[in-house]
């Protein structure tokens, strides 16, 4: 069947690489994204993808979290940083297999936009039971809804 014209469909904005710190992620304990992401499409969500390794294999039926720390959200303010006192903004968890193969894990992310072209950085607690390795990165893809042409 094909989708017909007016449906509402995905549209996506092209992908950017985050890289992680170039450190280590030791288990309960937080790690930053190296750049900061400038949702330059204004777009109302993201996919975002985690691609890491683990060196010895992780607890299964664990995760990593995703946290959001807005930029300049009152003239030049930022959000505080967040760690294990102070989680907001929340944005999702990645499912972490238990393999010491690269893991490559998608998903889905609202995007609590304060003004056009918002910038964020990007955090993750390693939850899985075991160090995650220093080569740990994002993939960032904006996208939205919209009528199918």
């Amino acid at each position: 069947m094909a989708i017909g014209t007016g449906s509402l469909i995905e549209f996506f904005g092209t992908q950017d690489t985050i890289t992680g710190s170039g450190a280590t992620v030791a288990d309960a304990a937080f790690g930053a994204a190296a750049t900061t992401w400038t949702n330059d499409d204004d777009a109302p969500r993201a996919s975002v993808v985690l691609a890491g390794t683990y060196s010895v294999a992780p607890t299964a039926n664990t995760v990593v979290n995703l946290y959001l720390r807005p930029l300049d959200i009152q003239s030049t303010n930022d959000q505080d940083v967040p760690d294990a006192n102070y989680t907001h903004v929340y944005a999702g968890s990645f499912p972490i297999n238990d393999v010491t193969s690269a893991q490559y894990i998608a998903i889905d992310i609202s995007l609590p936009n304060n003004y056009t072209s918002q910038q964020y950085n990007f955090y993750i607690e390693n939850k899985a039971g075991q160090t995650l390795g220093s080569g740990w990165t994002l993939y960032v893809t904006p996208k939205t809804y919209g009528p199918h042409a």
